[in-house]
């Protein structure tokens, strides 16, 4: 099964390919965009290709899923967003997404992650998405929030993460509080 294309009125998120190494180079050689993440920024493309292969990979496993977020219109990889640690047993899914720094307040994730909440809860019958975010990440916790997801709490030392360990607060949308509208309002 392909990863579908989705659309909204500004962004196209299609499944990212060969043809995003150079995008994705750029994206995650940017330490403002990897400072929260697990990984480290870039510092050669083979890091691209070979993440493009494991996002390839954890869809083809049916794992998780990872799209392109590109403006209509336009074809370039802006930034990312999906899912990971998909767990059929237990119906949940856990939320990622970046972006380039050039389109950070401008709505794009909120519209991103929008339409991939509606795939997610309409189309895969997910439960439960939940998102882990580095408490110092308030521009991550307030999109969250405009999405409707609730603040669970305070993971102490949760992940470790380029040689220490870090806290998460842990965010979670259920699809019975899923509002649709609310969204894209």
């Amino acid at each position: 099964m392909q990863l579908p294309v989705l659309s909204t009125e500004q962004l196209e998120l299609r499944p990212i390919t060969e043809k995003d190494t150079a995008a994705l180079f750029s994206l995650f050689s940017k330490e403002e965009v990897t400072r929260y993440m697990d990984i480290d920024a870039f510092t050669n493309i083979t890091e691209a290709t070979q993440i493009i292969t494991y996002f390839r990979e954890n869809w083809e496993k049916q794992e998780g899923m990872r799209w392109a977020i590109t403006l209509k219109g336009q074809d370039e990889l802006i930034g990312t967003c999906g899912f990971h640690h998909w767990n059929k047993t237990h119906y949940k899914i856990e939320l990622g997404y970046d972006l380039l720094p050039a389109y950070w307040g401008k709505g794009i994730m909120t519209e991103a992650i929008g339409i991939i909440l509606q795939f997610v809860f309409e189309d895969l019958q997910v439960n439960r998405v939940e998102a882990f975010v580095d408490p110092v990440n308030t521009a991550s916790s307030r999109l969250l929030g405009r999405l409707g997801f609730q603040h669970e709490g305070m993971l102490r030392d949760a992940f470790f993460e380029k040689g220490k360990f870090v806290d998460a607060e842990l965010y979670s949308l259920l699809r019975r509080e899923y509002n649709r509208e609310a969204i894209w309002q």
